[in-house]
């Protein structure tokens, strides 16, 4: 479901703070403003022009964070409507086999899959196994690796020999020629949308663990069944 901005969050907007200062000091506006008209010389007192401007510039300021106050308003406002529209079509891939071209994958029950593709054969390719954090938890180095489709599996063990908890982990591969150069790596994963959620501020489906941008799909299709009867 889409992330609703809680009160507290909207107290601490720009405009709120502004408004809590500006009554601040509203206060020790009015505090001096009296003390100058009992301290005035009866003889020649202020020029009342001065103290109508003081109160017109002090009542600008207080329009004008009013008016931020409504513009930011309208862009929560704005922005909770196209995370609902968002979720919307997304409840149309529940239940679908989804694709992207993350590296991303899942792993449970002490397994995880990535499909990779090589652009031509490798001297040398290491494999890299981030967290959500961004925290390298698994590497392996292989002297040769084949061009094209193939798989990659990780049992979850760590680097440093704990077994690695259930849920989302990313794949790099680094892939080099027998003469030093980079190879082309492509990454795929396919599975069944089972649910909407937000993460950080964006909402994603769910294939399992696994969070997926709208914008990082590119194919949803009904997922295959089995004939019974075949």
């Amino acid at each position: 479901m889409p992330e609703i901005t809680s009160t507290s969050q909207a107290q601490n907007s720009a405009a709120s703070k502004a408004a809590t200062n500006l009554a601040s000091n509203f206060d020790d506006f009015l505090t001096l403003l009296t003390t100058q008209l009992t301290n005035q010389d009866p003889l020649n007192p202020t020029d009342s022009t001065e103290f109508t401007n003081q109160l017109v510039n002090f009542t600008s300021v207080e329009q004008a964070i009013a008016t931020n106050q409504n513009l930011e308003s309208l862009v929560k406002l704005t922005q909770m409507s196209q995370e609902n529209a968002l979720s919307a079509s997304m409840i149309n891939y529940l239940g679908k086999s989804v694709t992207t071209n993350l590296n991303v994958s899942a792993l449970s029950d002490s397994e995880a899959t990535w499909n990779i593709d090589l652009g031509s054969s490798a001297a040398k390719v290491k494999y890299d196994i981030y967290n959500q954090d961004g925290s390298i938890v698994y590497s392996k180095t292989e002297d040769s690796a084949a061009a094209g489709a193939q798989q990659y599996n990780w049992d979850g063990t760590t680097n440093s020999g704990t077994t690695a908890e259930d849920g989302a982990y990313y794949l790099v591969v680094t892939a080099e020629t027998e003469g030093g150069g980079d190879i082309n790596v492509d990454y795929s994963f396919k599975g069944i949308a089972t649910s909407i959620d937000t993460v950080n501020g964006e909402t994603v489906l769910k294939v399992g663990d696994v969070p997926i941008g709208l914008g990082y799909i590119t194919s949803v299709t009904q997922p295959q069944t089995t004939d019974p009867s075949a």
